[in-house]
C-alpha cells in the first residue's frame, strides 16, 4: 500500500512538471496571437504560473533525489555512529552478558513452577515474603514431579528482626511469625517427600548477619541446557513485591566461572555466588556432624537420602558429604 502511494506521488509530480511547462508554452503562444487584446494579461499570468509550477516542482524533485539523498546518507552515518556507541555499550553488551529484561512488577512464581521439568534444579536464596506460603502446594508438586530444590532461607532468631525494621508495614514480631510459618511449611513439605518421588529438597537456614545483597531465584533447565536467573533487591518491600531482573545463558558443565574471561556473564556470576554460599553452609554442617551434635539448620527430603540432598547440580550423590569434604 505504501509503495503504491509513493508511485502515485511521483507520477503526480511528473504530471505537474510537464503539465506546467505545457501550459506555459500553450498560453505563451496564445498571448502572442492575441496581440493587444484587453484580456491578454490574464493569458500571460496563466502562462507564467505554468512555468512557475514546472520550475518549482522540478527543483523539489532534484533536491529530493540528489541533495536530500546525500544529506540522508550523512545523517544516517552520524546516527549510526551514535547508535553504535551507546547501544552497543548498553543493550548489546547487556544482551551479551545474559540480560533479558525486567519483570513488569512481581515475579510470577506460579508460572515458573509450572514450567519446570523432571531433572531441573532450582537454587533459591530468599529472606522474607508473607505470600510464599500460598505457593507451597506448587512447590511440593514440582518436587514430586522430579525437580531438585536447593534453598538458602532466613533462620528464625532475634537477629532476623533487623530485617523487619527495613520493611514497610511489618513489625518485628509479625515478621518472625511469618518467617516461622514459612519454615514450618517447608518442614511439612519435607515430611511428605519420600524416595518414591523423583525430586529432592535441601534447605540451609542462615543468619541475618550473613544476608547477601540480592535475592536470587535460579532455574537450571537440564532439558534445554539453559541457566535462567531472576534477581531483585532488598529495599522497603517484601521481595515478592519487587520487580526482578531476568538473565539467561547456556548451562555449562563445569563450575568455574572467571570474571576475567571475555565470555563472562551475570548468570554465571550469580550461580558461582550461590554455590560458594552453599559450600560454606555445607562446611558448617560438616563440622557439626563431626561433633555429633544436633542440627536444626538443615532441612532435607527424602529422609533416606540425606547425602544426596547435599549435592548441587553436576555433583555426585556423595559429593559434599561429611565423608568426602
Amino acid at each position: 500500500m505504501s509503495s503504491n502511494l509513493n508511485i502515485l506521488k511521483w507520477l503526480f509530480a511528473l504530471v505537474l512538471i510537464f503539465g506546467g511547462f505545457t501550459v506555459y508554452k500553450i498560453f505563451a503562444v496564445l498571448a502572442v496571437d492575441l496581440g493587444d487584446k484587453e484580456y491578454v494579461w490574464l493569458v500571460k499570468i496563466i502562462s507564467e504560473f505554468g512555468l512557475f509550477t514546472s520550475v518549482v516542482i522540478s527543483v523539489g524533485f532534484f533536491h529530493h533525489w540528489i541533495i536530500a539523498t546525500e544529506e540522508r546518507k550523512e545523517t544516517e552515518k552520524i546516527f549510526q555512529s551514535v547508535l553504535t556507541k551507546y547501544i552497543d555499550g548498553t543493550v548489546i553488551n547487556a544482551k551479551k552478558r545474559g540480560f533479558l529484561g525486567i519483570t513488569e512488577k512481581e515475579l510470577d512464581f506460579s508460572e515458573i513452577m509450572h514450567s519446570l521439568y523432571p531433572g531441573d534444579y532450582v537454587y533459591w536464596l530468599i529472606t522474607f515474603d508473607p505470600r510464599y506460603r500460598h505457593y507451597c502446594r506448587e512447590f511440593e508438586v514440582a518436587i514430586k514431579k522430579g525437580v531438585h530444590f536447593r534453598m538458602l532461607v532466613l533462620k528464625d532468631g532475634p537477629t532476623s528482626e533487623h530485617y523487619a525494621q527495613e520493611i514497610i508495614g511489618f513489625g518485628a514480631e509479625e515478621f518472625r511469625q511469618y518467617n516461622r510459618l514459612f519454615l514450618s511449611l517447608l518442614e511439612d513439605i519435607a515430611g511428605r517427600i519420600d524416595e518414591k518421588d523423583g525430586g529432592t529438597l535441601g534447605i540451609f537456614a542462615y543468619d541475618y548477619d550473613n544476608l547477601p545483597s540480592t535475592p536470587l531465584f535460579m532455574v537450571l533447565r537440564k532439558k534445554l541446557k539453559v541457566l535462567e536467573i531472576f534477581n531483585s533487591f532488598y529495599l522497603a518491600e517484601p521481595i515478592g513485591r519487587m520487580p526482578y531482573l531476568h538473565w539467561q545463558t547456556e548451562l555449562k558443565n563445569d563450575s568455574c566461572y572467571f570474571f576475567e574471561s571475555e565470555q563472562w556473564s551475570m548468570p554465571d556470576l550469580f550461580l558461582d555466588y550461590f554455590q560458594r554460599r552453599w559450600m560454606l553452609e555445607r562446611h558448617k554442617l560438616t563440622l557439626i556432624d563431626k561433633e555429633k551434635a544436633p542440627c536444626n539448620d538443615f532441612i532435607y527430603a527424602p529422609a533416606s537420602a540425606r547425602k544426596k540432598c547435599f549435592s548441587l547440580h553436576g555433583e555426585s550423590d556423595t559429593a559434599g558429604t561429611p565423608e568426602s569434604i
